[in-house]
């Protein structure tokens, strides 16, 4: 596509002063305070730096020694997988506020659609179901009708709103279920006054529907946050039955075509001007286009002002001069993602690049800031990026932002931030109107243990083998460490006089590098002689939703066992081999296994369970989706500087599962690895190779 180089600003600035009797949106639950930002950071999961299947020297290089202190995220790219909400006030509190140029937003559309995701494990196609989290976010926007959608959206709106800069521009991409709807709420939050635009795309040139008119396209509104705003000029692409119709060649073969020489004179005559040796006048109420007549005889001696038979002017232009159609608000040029296209990832509602371009090429100019906060699957973010501009994109699908993560990596895009919230747990828990304390004892419940009275962050449950089992809950605001884990299984050896044998572990999450730490000190002389079981599983985000539901723990009785709490997969290394060459070593890493317990796919198809469990058993590679390296890995900042993964569609590729890279002599590496299988679990190790 091609776009004008000239920036217009549209209309002056008008009062957002509303009337009295102006028209609101109300529904029974709409927010009556906008939210305020909280005091809420990011925490950087991993600094991207890509570099596909390939050694990059000077990339690796990019951010050795360089800590999340040193880094200002701002002038840098962020990917952060969470809560929008959350994500936006954090994004405030940090100084974004009046910051982003360009927001656009492609929101669930109030369907009903469950969201399940279509993976392919090996050669069998499995439907995958939707996180705990997405799921639970999908049944609040829908479980209320559309009071329980704009709940949603209302308050992100609001924020976005600050979030613009004062020429920034906001475009929301809704569909018949929700567009009216939407449209009078972003009337309210960015004012009826600055109301742009309402483009229609028309996705399908069919769609059969027995009974209405065939629904062939959606519609994305455009709002400015005021009345001076960044607007550039869109030109599409002629098409040929135009060409055809409309267009001469000339004795030179160029295709040229004769244009109306006027233009309307508001009521008025235009003066007459000369035209070889005619002196004519313009059509009543019209005018002549050009301001002079040098201008007319200059354009008459260049043969681009000629005259018809009817002895009237035209004007003579070609098609190579011009930049082609203006574009309007009705978008017939865009296909949807072809299935076989390069840029197709399998992603349930990805729009197609040219779309985005469109979009970004006319409000933004290079360097501008771009956000996404609901990003899916990162067309956004990757047109932004090969537009020269920057970005900002969040989700809460895990499995989207690890699609967005392959995509730009496969782009060799500039190194980018992958973040959470920090915290992410605590906030959820607040959100859900619960308090920190209360959490161990409602987690003990959920999971059908009996809280300790002198112990709260302890209970006791009798497993489905008869082994009773001491369960130990972290906190939501803390990762479960080794060291606490080792002092667990210290106490449980001699706890009520018999002691237990097994220590069941329910962790929010789990710092690095957990299972190897915990090995070693299993070998030291506290833990050597211990013969414990110790099972560490993950405390699924389900539990907000009983959070939200029930007033109190005692409320929870009824839901006593039925929550899942996952075994945590790891990721064991292979040793690392070298083979030195002069002031350099060969270094290759590899992975020995990635452990995955089969209870815990989420697939709810039985069949579909147990081909998936074969395929894993022959080879555990299958279930891997990406895994990047840090070769001198710094805790607590994960620096990737190499990555591999399967791909998208049908150039889906099994990952290998060991690299080898070049590093200098001289020092001992600690050499850090992350592994994200193909449902969006993650898990770490590290190993080490001493180079002295």
């Amino acid at each position: 596509m091609k776009n004008a180089q000239e920036d217009v600003a549209i209309g002056p600035a008008r009062p957002e002063r509303r009337k009295k009797d102006s028209v609101r949106l109300v529904w029974d639950t709409k927010p009556k305070r906008a939210p305020n930002p909280r005091d809420i950071d990011f925490q950087t999961a991993e600094i991207v730096i890509p570099n596909p299947h390939r050694d990059q020297p000077s990339l690796s290089s990019f951010l050795r020694g360089l800590s999340i202190a040193d880094i200002d995220r701002a002038r840098m790219n962020r990917l952060i997988w969470g809560d929008n909400l959350l994500a936006m006030q954090a994004l405030l509190a940090s100084g974004y506020e009046e910051e982003i140029g360009l927001i656009y937003i492609d929101p669930p559309f109030w369907t009903g659609e469950n969201y399940y995701n279509s993976v392919m494990v090996g050669t069998e196609e499995v439907t995958a179901s939707p996180s705990v989290i997405e799921r639970l976010a999908y049944k609040d926007i829908w479980e209320g009708g559309i009071d329980s959608y704009l709940d949603m959206l209302y308050p992100r709106l609001q924020l976005m709103k600050r979030l613009l800069s004062e020429n920034g521009v906001f475009f929301v991409h809704t569909d018949w279920h929700t567009g009216h709807y939407v449209k009078v709420v972003c009337d309210e939050v960015f004012g009826r006054d600055n109301f742009r635009s309402e483009i229609i795309w028309q996705r399908f040139t069919f769609h059969a529907d027995a009974k209405r008119f065939g629904m062939v396209h959606d519609t994305i509104f455009e709002y400015s946050k005021g009345g001076e705003y960044t607007y550039f000029k869109q030109f599409g692409e002629w098409n040929k039955e135009y060409i055809d119709s409309h267009f001469k060649k000339d004795e030179n073969g160029r295709l040229y075509r004769l244009d109306n020489p006027t233009a309307p004179a508001h009521g008025s005559t235009g003066k007459p001007m000369r035209f070889g040796d005619k002196i004519l006048t313009p059509p009543k109420g019209a005018m002549w286009r050009w301001a002079s007549q040098e201008q007319v005889d200059q354009l008459m001696k260049e043969g681009r002002i000629v005259l018809t038979g009817t002895g009237m002017p035209a004007v003579k232009w070609y098609l190579d001069e011009k930049e082609g159609p203006v574009v309007h608000s009705l978008w017939t040029d865009i296909p949807p993602v072809n299935p076989q296209a390069k840029e197709r990832i399998d992603f349930p509602t990805q729009k197609p690049e040219q779309l985005m371009e469109r979009i970004i090429n006319s409000s933004s100019k290079e360097g501008d800031l771009v956000a996404d906060f609901f990003c899916g699957s990162g067309t956004t973010l990757a047109v932004a990026e090969r537009l020269g501009r920057r970005w900002i994109g969040c989700d809460f699908s895990k499995v989207a932002i690890q699609m967005i993560r392959n995509r730009l990596v496969g782009m060799e895009t500039h190194p980018f931030l992958l973040e959470n919230i920090g915290n992410y747990q605590r906030h959820m828990v607040y959100l859900a109107g619960a308090r920190i304390y209360e959490m161990q004892h409602i987690v003990l419940k959920l999971y059908g243990a009996t809280p300790r009275k002198d112990l709260p962050e302890l209970g006791t449950r009798k497993g489905d083998d008869g082994v009773t089992e001491l369960v130990y809950v972290g906190y939501p605001d803390r990762a479960v460490t080794s060291k606490k884990v080792e002092e667990l299984a210290t106490q449980a050896e001699t706890l009520d006089g018999t002691g237990y044998n097994r220590l069941v572990v329910l962790g929010w999450d789990y710092e690095y590098n957990y299972e190897e730490l915990l090995a070693d000190r299993r070998r030291t002389p506290l833990l050597r002689k211990s013969k414990i079981e110790i099972v560490p599983r993950t405390i699924p985000p389900e539990v907000y939703e009983y959070l939200r539901t029930h007033t109190s723990s005692d409320d929870l009785e009824s839901f006593s066992g039925k929550v899942r709490f996952y075994d945590k997969p790891y990721l064991k290394l292979a040793k690392p081999t070298r083979e030195r060459s002069g002031g350099k070593a060969k270094v290759t890493v590899g992975i020995e296994r990635y452990v995955f317990f089969p209870g815990s796919l989420p697939i709810e198809n039985e069949q579909q369970r147990r081909e998936v469990e074969e395929i894993y058993r022959k080879s555990f590679a299958a279930l891997l989706d990406y895994w990047a390296v840090d070769w001198d890995y710094e805790p607590p900042t994960f620096r990737s500087t190499w990555q591999a993964f399967r791909g998208f569609g049908k150039n889906i590729k099994q990952v290998p599962i060991s690299v080898t890279h070049e590093l200098p002599t001289g020092k001992k590496y600690l050499i850090a690895v992350k592994a994200v299988d193909v449902f969006g679990n993650d898990a770490t190790s590290t190993c080490s190779v001493d180079l002295r």
